[in-house]
């Protein structure tokens, strides 16, 4: 139901709805258990000193949920895990306080409209009850007056950003500065310091550098962190190569081939494909392997026995080492989606059958462990390397400076200040970009804000930077040149760029206040305890 959700209508938002979505931010996903708790609650918390029930907490919570289904289909599984819908839940119920204190109000008749406006609720260009009430119990599991009333209070939502942002405009003259902005191009030349190339100079006394190494280890520990991982076992079902073509992997559906069988059918079934055009698994191709998939499931269902299962339906199985959602098994070539899955189960839980372009997966969870700090012994060389690294990036800036003070010195002899010449006087590499705009990736460089910022901010007059931190190490930037935006397109573009900049105006208003609501509220939450 989710991907139906996903496919009608979803680039073509309604802007009301946009509005909503542009004031909430995310974080990481964790109370869905308050939907399904059936212990008894006292309260989840206060806003100004008042208690917020449970139920209205659920229930807000219920509307909040459904609209993240409703933004992200069917990739909320792989979503879900960067929101933080507890929070959004607070965010919600500081914003119906101060709707109601404004006296916001929005009638049925608006809520039915907003309601029928939503594609994936239409059929044949109609709104349909039937999908609607489908597509409320299947996807969302929420009641009709629950979804209903999460309308209206979106709604109310609408009224109190027009209320909040009215007054917020751009000037033509703001937008032309936006617009040179946007356009205007420069080109730079640059020294770059590396860490690495200091590395190999740094040397450890066998006892001072232990001693030193692990003071290192006991003040950054979460640096050595390991990730949760898992091992697994797993079927690989693969679907057949189309006629005439053998599949990437060079394995068939079973572990034992059987035999081949005569095709008998009349050649005016078989697919035809133009010359020049890669073949297609049909579904009829796919259904031995959906359908051995399923029966092999069904058994693990009764029995998690993979080994137990594989021999029963002659398929091989296979297992993976540890590994990381950081650093995935990348032999094993699984899809992002079906990894998140698997980090979300636990030890000896088996994943439905999971298809894949080249198949159908079965896997099961065969070890699990969880994120935890190794003990110095166990990593000293990867102690020492890190030591090391962070030895030579300080060398690093150190000489970055040292180099930037000595271009300064040559600068302030000569009324030329030609920068490359100076910098290859002190024996160093100049290097030079191509002319570039913001947030273009440059050789070397690649897409560095802080580089950009600091190049971009450099003038005629004042055209040598400090000392710039990368991720690829420090750098001193000289404005070369500077190519101003063609202001002939201008009114061409001056539209799109206004609404864009008055957009985001709104949207920081907006924020702004919500923010100061939030301090106001002085929010105090007893979800912590209660998942305690």
């Amino acid at each position: 139901m989710l991907k139906l959700l996903r496919k009608k209508g979803f680039a073509k938002k309604v802007l009301w709805f946009i509005a909503i979505i542009i004031i909430l931010s995310f974080g990481f996903f964790g109370t869905a258990y308050l939907l399904t708790d059936n212990k008894p609650a006292d309260y989840a918390g206060t806003i100004l000193g008042k208690k917020v029930s449970a139920e209205d907490f659920g229930k807000a919570y219920q509307a909040v949920y459904v609209q993240a289904l409703i933004r992200f289909g069917d990739k909320f599984s792989e979503i879900s895990r960067f929101l933080n819908l507890e929070a959004e839940t607070w965010d919600r119920l500081i914003l119906l306080r101060e709707a109601a204190k404004r006296k916001i109000k929005a009638g049925d008749e608006e809520v039915v409209q907003a309601i029928e406006q939503y594609a994936f609720f239409q059929r044949d260009g109609r709104f349909d009850p039937l999908l609607y009430n489908d597509i409320l119990r299947y996807a969302f599991r929420v009641s009709a007056r629950d979804f209903e009333e999460g309308i209206r209070d979106n709604l109310k939502f609408i009224t109190l950003f027009q209320q909040i942002t009215s007054p917020v405009a751009v000037t033509d003259k703001e937008v032309l500065e936006a617009f040179r902005r946007d356009n205007e191009k420069i080109q730079v030349s640059y020294i770059l310091v590396t860490p690495e190339q200091f590395q190999k100079d740094i040397s450890f006394d066998e006892v001072e550098g232990d001693e030193e190494a692990q003071n290192y280890y006991a003040q950054n520990k979460n640096e050595f962190t390991i990730p949760p991982t898992i091992g697994v076992e797993y079927i690989n079902l693969n679907f057949p190569p189309p006629e005439g073509h053998r599949s990437p992997l060079g394995e068939s559906l079973t572990a034992k081939p059987e035999p081949e069988k005569e095709e008998t059918a009349p050649e005016a079934t078989k697919p035809a494909t133009a010359v020049g055009q890669t073949p297609t698994v049909t579904a009829e191709m796919k259904k031995p392997a959906r359908e051995k998939a399923n029966a092999i499931f069904q058994d693990l269902l009764v029995n998690p026995d993979m080994r137990a299962a594989g021999g029963k339906h002659n398929v091989e199985v296979k297992s993976s080492g540890f590994f990381s959602m950081e650093q995935p098994d990348l032999a094993l070539g699984w899809p992002y989606e079906l990894l998140i899955k698997l980090f979300e189960m636990d030890k000896n839980a088996v994943n439905d059958p999971f298809e894949t372009p080249q198949g159908m997966l079965i896997v099961k969870i065969k070890e699990k462990k969880d994120s935890y700090v190794p003990e110095h012994k166990d990593i000293a060389e990867k102690v020492i390397e890190a030591l090391r690294k962070n030895k030579a990036k300080a060398i690093a800036k150190e000489k970055a400076e040292e180099y930037l003070k000595s271009i300064q010195d040559a600068f302030a002899k000569t009324e030329l200040k030609n920068f490359a010449p100076t910098v290859k006087g002190l024996g160093l590499e100049v290097q030079q970009t191509p002319v570039f705009g913001r947030g273009e990736y440059l050789p070397l460089v690649g897409i560095s804000k802080e580089f950009q910022d600091a190049a971009f901010a450099l003038t005629e007059q004042n055209n040598l930077s400090g000392v710039i931190t990368t991720e690829t190490g420090y750098s001193v930037v000289h404005l070369d040149s500077r190519v101003p935006a063609d202001e002939k397109q201008f009114e061409e573009k001056k539209q799109s760029l206004s609404e864009k900049l008055l957009n985001e105006r709104r949207t920081q208003t907006f924020n702004d206040f919500l923010s100061d609501l939030r301090l106001k509220a002085k929010i105090i939450s007893n979800l912590p305890q209660k998942k305690q």
